[in-house]
């Protein structure tokens, strides 16, 4: 028992060690932000989901108590003579294996384990498509800030030419005061662009346990297409469903649930022993073998309710379906909108630019007013800032919709496999339970590595 806690000692001291040696890592001066780094850094560094891992380890923790219930135990009784000095009285060997409830409380807590692994993984995936989608508005408002300032460049260039023909007489102050205003309000709307991608590059900052030192360099890139667009609306409910870690978490529930409703069923018989009293002679008697049980009529109704928790996990599954069904629905759908609208601002922003240069040509050969230029410069500001709108919207239900399909790059974050059936049925079973090493199998093994260089 002695080895046995130090043992427990060193590994624990080795792990805290080596995860204070992780903490304590020296983070990059300065990091590109693409979908690779994003998912590297994210599932390495995000605090969220290593409470979620942590779960995985208590999970783990509880199938390890499962099993070891099921070890057989001793129990020993001592008497006291008139001398007082103690003499073994009886020796009874718990037998716990042999009660059905011990085994079902080890498949019961099995599934729950899966269940956690599956859970740690579509936290994996949220997480990922939240920090991918917030790339994703960054990219756009970064472009749109670039619009809004060629937008207050062109105005300030404006602005210095119709202050020049105002000092020689030749324009009003009017219009000088005019476009002055146009400046100044372009430039606001830069400076509000600029606090808010401040704020947008903060909460990457905040998902990557970047510290402040850390410069954040965000790469252009627009998301890829997927497959599930072009093909029918039916076709993609099925293979979201055939792939979705949902609908395999309430599948491990549904089997937990099982198991505890018989777990609790067969709860009436409590013990079952083998053991072996001194008797009268001093000698002990020949060893025998007893049971116990304690049964009421509340018995009668833990199938009952334990049928009522499956109802309610299956009403879940079912919920899943149509919920499945409805995002397929909307996202395509919107997807496809958003590319058109995409080819639609795409024309208006080359027509528009052109109608521009044309304006701003005419007046400064005097041919048009102020006015005119102004209105086109901002149609102009508007056909871009719908441009990029329409992209930043495609870009984001196709990461909505990768979600969904486990493609592109979420398809290369790992499923967490964390319990490994065995094989060899009841023979197989008691061997795993005297001999864990048989059936173990690490986190590291079950949820990792989580990051793919493929």
């Amino acid at each position: 028992m002695f080895q046995f806690k130090m043992r427990n000692l060193a590994a624990l001291a080795i792990a805290t060690i080596m995860s204070a040696t992780a903490v304590a890592a020296p983070a990059p001066k300065s990091i590109t932000i693409n979908p690779k780094t994003l998912r590297t850094r994210l599932l390495e560094n995000n605090i969220e989901l290593a409470v979620q891992l942590n779960n995985v380890y208590k999970a783990k923790d509880q199938v390890d108590r499962a099993r070891r219930n099921l070890l057989p135990g001793i129990n020993l009784g001592a008497a006291i003579d008139n001398s007082m000095s103690f003499s073994l009285a009886s020796v009874t060997m718990l037998l716990p294996f042999l009660l059905p409830s011990k085994w079902l409380d080890l498949r019961e807590n099995q599934h729950l384990l899966n269940a956690q692994g599956e859970s740690y993984y579509i936290a994996q995936l949220n997480t990922y498509s939240s920090a991918y989608s917030l790339y994703s508005t960054i990219q756009g408002d970064m472009e749109l800030r670039q619009i809004l300032q060629f937008q207050y460049e062109n105005y300030k260039k404006i602005e210095d030419m119709i202050k020049m023909a105002v000092d020689a007489g030749m324009r009003e102050k009017s219009e000088l005061l005019q476009v002055q205003a146009q400046t100044q309000l372009s430039k606001i709307q830069v400076s509000q662009m600029d606090v808010l991608i401040l704020t947008e590059k903060a909460a990457i900052r905040d998902m990557l346990a970047l510290p402040l030192s850390t410069d954040i360099k965000i790469e252009a890139f627009h998301i890829g297409s997927s497959q599930a667009e072009s093909q029918p609306l039916q076709t993609t409910v099925d293979q979201s469903l055939a792939r979705s870690p949902e609908l395999r978490q309430l599948s491990s529930m549904l089997k937990a649930a099982e198991a505890a409703k018989w777990s609790a069923f067969w709860s009436f018989l409590t013990g079952a022993t083998w053991g072996a009293s001194r008797g009268p002679t001093g000698a002990f008697a020949d060893a025998e073998g007893a049971g116990s049980a304690s049964f009421n009529f509340g018995n009668f109704l833990i199938l009952k309710i334990g049928n009522r928790e499956l109802d309610a996990i299956r009403l879940q599954k079912k919920q899943i379906d149509q919920d499945q069904a409805k995002m397929v629905e909307t996202t395509v759908g919107t997807l496809r909108e958003s590319q058109m609208q995409l080819n639609l601002a795409r024309q208006a922003e080359s027509n528009l630019e052109a109608l521009y240069e044309d304006e701003l040509s005419k007046f400064q050969m005097g041919l048009t007013d102020l006015l005119h230029v102004l209105n086109a410069g901002n149609n102009l500001t508007a056909a871009y800032t719908n441009r990029v709108k329409a992209q930043a919207n495609l870009d984001n239900m196709r990461v909505g919709l990768h979600r969904m399909m486990i493609s592109d790059h979420f398809g290369l974050i790992q499923k967490c496999q964390v319990y490994k059936k065995g094989t060899g049925g009841l023979t197989g079973k008691l061997g795993r339970i005297f001999n864990p090493k048989k059936d173990n199998m690490s986190l590291d093994q079950a949820c990792g590595p989580q990051v793919s260089e493929n």
